[in-house]
């Protein structure tokens, strides 16, 4: 599937934002505590009767695995209380019980991801109408009613790895898939949404229709067969998610389909194994322990009285990515992009 070809650098960095070295989580499960009392003496004491909660998605995941490790890190430094609870899948009614549970406790303070941006408006006003802070790493809510949203930028890094796809691999003719998560996933729709913009601005390649499959591998691996075989000159493919980029993975090898171009998104394990082994010709690796690291940090601030909600003025912060192909994968700069469940590297 992939030919040798060269590949040029892709690397955003928001304005005003560090980028944080990537670490590794050990052992993070769907619950876990960062206890106040590993914090350092100079925590004041009240910051120790704090807690913050942080609910997720996908908790056994490297992506949300490194996220755990950036939050934990900020919470110790800061000498507060985290408790981290989430969900194996990615479904609406999964998060949604994890949430009314969590929400029953009352924390201080609340991280939150979640794929859908809609459906958790209203569970979640009552909580933010009292003037508890809302943070959401990786995702935000269609009303606004939280205080940051620190994440990647999703159009723009798929607009320009497409970019970059076709100048790199040569792609001047075909068909273009994407498959991708259902349309109330509002980031993986600005992910879709970018790279079929820059498709049709940048090329002559025809884009199919959508294929939703959520993060189901098998729906995936169908979606890329039929496609192929309705197309036989289909040229890329691009998965905006981890388990939607497994079964493309499996659609082209299973359809015997040559010199097709496999873009994904993310960096697990699995994928970078499947990158060098020729599965994917492109990935695009995000900065999920910074954004915990950072989406912790803000927490502490406001909830400490270092920084007043009312000063955040800023709704979206955006973290580093970067493009990781088979040349690049093992350098010192990539590896930053590469995600892991292991913590004691830091």
């Amino acid at each position: 599937m992939s030919r040798a070809r060269s590949h040029r650098l892709i690397t955003a960095v928001a304005s005003g934002t560090a980028l944080a070295t990537t670490v590794l989580l050990t052992g993070c499960s769907s619950s876990a505590d960062s206890d106040s009392s590993s914090a350092s003496s100079s925590s004041s004491a009240s910051s120790k009767n704090l807690s913050v909660s942080m609910v997720t998605p996908e908790s056994t995941g490297e992506y949300y695995g490194a996220m755990y490790c950036g939050a934990k890190k900020a919470a110790t430094e800061a000498g507060i209380k985290l408790k981290i609870q989430g969900t194996p899948e990615t479904t609406v009614d999964a998060e949604m019980q994890v949430l009314q549970s969590v929400l029953a406790t009352d924390p201080s303070g609340l991280l939150l991801t979640v794929w859908d941006n809609e459906a958790f408006n209203q569970t979640l006003k009552p909580y933010t109408g009292k003037g508890k802070p809302l943070v959401m790493p990786d995702s935000f809510l269609s009303d606004d009613n939280y205080l940051q949203s620190i994440r990647t930028d999703s159009y723009q890094s798929s607009y320009d790895a497409a970019v970059e796809a076709l100048k790199d691999f040569g792609i001047d003719s075909g068909k273009v898939l994407i498959v991708t998560d259902s349309p109330g996933n509002a980031i993986q729709s600005d992910r879709a949404k970018g790279f079929k913009d820059a498709i049709e601005k940048n090329s002559g390649l025809g884009v199919l229709k959508y294929q939703y499959v959520g993060g189901d591998s098998a729906k995936a691996s169908q979606a890329v067969s039929s496609a192929f075989a309705a197309n036989p000159d289909l040229a890329v493919v691009f998965s905006t998610n981890i388990g939607a980029g497994t079964g493309v993975a499996s659609g082209i090898t299973s359809s015997h389909a040559k010199d097709v171009t496999h873009i994904g998104y993310d960096t697990s394990k699995a994928q970078v194994e499947a990158l060098r082994a020729g599965k994917y010709d492109a990935l695009i690796g995000q900065s999920p322990y910074q954004m915990g690291y950072d989406s912790m940090e803000l927490m502490g601030q406001v909830l400490s009285g270092k920084k007043d909600a009312s000063s955040v003025k800023e709704k979206t912060v955006n973290t580093p990515w970067k493009l990781v192909t088979a040349d690049n994968v093992n350098s010192a700069d990539s590896a930053k992009f590469l995600y892991s469940t292991d913590c004691s590297a830091q």
